[in-house]
């Protein structure tokens, strides 16, 4: 038994009809390394020996009675493998658009709650016949990305296998009864409570300070969700129809601008988001010019060394950036920017301890309920996401394998909310930057047309890039073609 940490219980109360709280991991596999041929019952005994490596996908929850504190994970005493794991056709003619519109349509399900919370799809006839899709869902509650990032470790190799693992025999553990939840939590409770108000407490004093001090110097403020969140489209009610789309860009060539501009790749990433949106919300008669969008930005808490299971629950906080979607001008937009993630960095820093994922350690389900019914009432125009949510993941450098099957590659996406209808993710890996867009179907029933403006965006950079390099060897060129002129007067 082990329980959720405040983050992990938020998703897990987030969970309304139509708003889906798990994620979407894709692997890529190619099979043509498959001396016999692909087969899926021989691959689904494959992952079934594999079990061991993640014990987490074998655990369903379990609320406390009353709400006293957070749910708790429990191990599935009727576990099944054959209901986890399902073999899929993708339509024809199996290419990329057909593959995410069932993608799409494998998402919007709601998982069963009595039962480990994850769903995989095999998806086979592909256009590329060497090449399936492992489509997962996997709820939110489990891990955040980069703990995502650190189960792919664990369960790919790093190097081609002859030899598949050999399975574990598994005993699961007795499910608590209620009486023993209650105990739990009226132990674990106090224990919570003196490890985190402290800590909130420190981190008020901390924030407070740095708010005078940043009166007093004039510095910029992160922007506030209440107070700077603007009208735009992506603040909706959700329905139960999402597109998810996605494109793959070299992360090498992202290297390059990024590198030659002085900025980060995250950096990078904001400013083609806010192109890309610009161009989105003028095709929706949006008014862009009057301000920035409030964007949440997920911040990663794990450190190295948390221990043996530490990819599993949510260590991550959240903090605002103004993403410059009123800027027209790429290089302005790329230094604004620049200029907001420092801004954002430095109140982090800055702020421990008055974070989400602190806040949530001690925030009872009724106030989860709360936000809910605020939300819904004022039509998904506030929320505590702002305008818009974008992440950006680094996954593993070198490419995986699951045994002899190399991991070609590997797409991973967040969730969307009511009051957050759009959620825009990169997630590299092996030298690809997967850009992945996950939307309620109603706000962008192609996901073409907003990929299409991502791509224009990236290529402004890669224009400006090529540009400066141009100037660069001209001006070399012209310093290497001068003469020096010497006298010959003595």
């Amino acid at each position: 038994m082990r329980r959720m940490d405040g983050m992990s219980a938020f998703m897990l109360s987030s969970e309304k009809p139509g708003a889906y709280m798990h994620t979407l991991k894709i692997s890529f596999l190619d099979i043509s390394a498959i001396e016999d041929g692909w087969d899926f019952n021989k691959f689904r005994e494959s992952i079934a020996r594999r079990m061991h490596l993640m014990p987490m996908l074998r655990w369903k929850y379990k609320k406390v009675p009353f709400g006293l504190h957070h749910p708790v994970w429990i191990d599935d005493p009727d576990f099944d493998i054959a209901y986890h794991v399902r073999r899929h056709a993708c339509p024809a003619p199996g290419d990329k658009d057909a593959l995410c519109e069932f993608i799409s349509e494998l998402y919007a399900r709601t998982l069963d709650p009595t039962k480990p919370l994850w769903l995989a799809g095999v998806v086979e006839g592909l256009a590329d016949k060497n090449t399936i899709a492992i489509v997962t869902l996997l709820h939110h509650a489990y891990t955040d990305g980069t703990g995502a990032s650190q189960l792919m470790r664990r369960f790919y190799e790093e190097s081609s296998q002859e030899v598949e693992p050999e399975a574990q025999e598994w005993h699961p553990a007795p499910v608590p009864s209620s009486i023993r939840l209650f105990l739990n939590a009226l132990i674990d409770l106090p224990i919570t409570l003196g490890q985190t108000l402290p800590k909130i407490g420190k981190g008020i004093v901390n924030a407070n300070k740095m708010h005078r001090k940043y009166r007093e110097s004039g510095k910029a403020l992160p922007p506030s969700v209440i107070k700077d969140s603007r009208d735009s489209p992506f603040n909706i009610l959700l329905s139960h129809r999402r597109t998810f789309i996605y494109d793959t860009y070299g992360l090498d060539e992202i290297k390059a601008i990024s590198k030659e501009f002085g900025v980060s790749i995250n950096d990078l990433f904001v400013a083609a988001t806010a192109g890309a949106y610009r161009e989105f919300m003028l095709e929706l008669d949006y008014d862009v010019d009057s301000g920035p969008l409030v964007t949440a930005i997920p911040v990663g808490l794990r450190k190295k060394g948390d221990g043996e299971d530490d990819c599993i629950g949510n260590k991550t906080s959240a903090d605002y950036l103004a993403m410059p979607i009123h800027i027209k001008d790429p290089m302005e937009r790329l230094r604004a920017a620049h200029v907001a993630g420092n801004i954002m960095k430095d109140h982090i820093k800055n702020a421990e301890g008055m974070d989400f994922s602190s806040i949530l350690e001690i925030t009872p389900p009724f106030m989860v309920r709360l936000l809910d019914w605020v939300i819904k009432r004022k039509r998904g125009r506030f929320g505590i996401w702002g305008n818009a949510a974008i992440s950006n993941v680094p996954g593993p450098r070198t490419p995986l394998y699951l045994g002899k099957i190399p991991l070609s590659n590997w797409v991973s996406m967040g969730q969307v909310f009511h009051g957050l209808g759009l959620n825009t993710t990169v997630w590299s890996y092996a030298g690809q930057f997967n850009l992945c867009i996950l939307a309620d179907k109603k706000l962008l029933p192609d996901g073409n047309v907003l990929l299409k403006h991502f791509r224009n965006a990236f290529d402004a950079y890669s224009r400006l890039l090529k540009e400066k390099q141009l100037v660069a060897a001209l001006k070399e060129e012209m310093e290497l073609e001068k003469i020096p002129v010497e006298s010959s007067v003595s």
